[in-house]
C-alpha cells in the first residue's frame, strides 16, 4: 500500500513531467518565450529528480499525511499560478516585440515621406523660379 509520502513523490515526479510537457508545448505554439520556458524545463527537472530519486524526497516521510497533502496541493497551485504568471509575461513580451518592429517600420516610412516631402519642396521652388523668370 502506498503511504502519503510515496504520493507526494510520485506526484512530484509526475507534475514535473507535466511541466515540462507543457512548457515544451506552450513554446512550440509561441505563447512561452525562450527564457522562460528553459526555467520551467530546469523546475520540471528539478521535480523529477526529487520524485524519483529517495535521498531527496526523505523529508516526505516526516510529514503527516494532512501536511504532506495540503503541501502538495499548495505547491501544485502556485506552480499553476506561476505558470500563467509566465504565459502573461511571454505574451506581453512578445507584443513589446511586435510593436517594436512595428514602430521601426512606421518610422522608416516617415523618413521616406519627408524624403518625398523635400523632393517636393524643390521642386515647388524650381517651378516658382522658373514661373517668376517667365512673368
Amino acid at each position: 500500500m502506498m503511504g502519503t509520502a510515496d504520493i507526494i513523490k510520485y506526484g512530484m515526479a509526475a507534475v514535473g513531467i507535466f511541466i515540462m510537457i507543457f512548457s515544451f508545448w506552450y513554446h512550440s505554439v509561441r505563447k512561452l518565450t525562450v527564457n522562460l520556458a528553459v526555467v520551467w524545463e530546469i523546475l520540471s527537472v528539478i521535480l523529477i529528480a526529487i520524485g524519483i530519486f529517495p535521498k531527496l524526497s526523505s523529508w516526505a516521510y516526516h510529514l503527516s499525511s494532512g501536511t504532506g497533502m495540503v503541501l502538495f496541493f499548495i505547491g501544485a497551485v502556485c506552480l499553476w499560478g506561476g505558470f500563467q504568471f509566465s504565459l502573461l509575461v511571454s505574451h506581453l513580451a512578445m507584443k513589446n516585440r511586435e510593436l517594436a518592429m512595428q514602430v521601426s517600420l512606421l518610422i522608416q516610412e516617415n523618413e521616406k515621406l519627408e524624403e518625398q516631402f523635400e523632393e517636393l519642396e524643390d521642386r515647388m521652388k524650381e517651378y516658382e523660379e522658373k514661373a517668376s523668370v517667365c512673368d
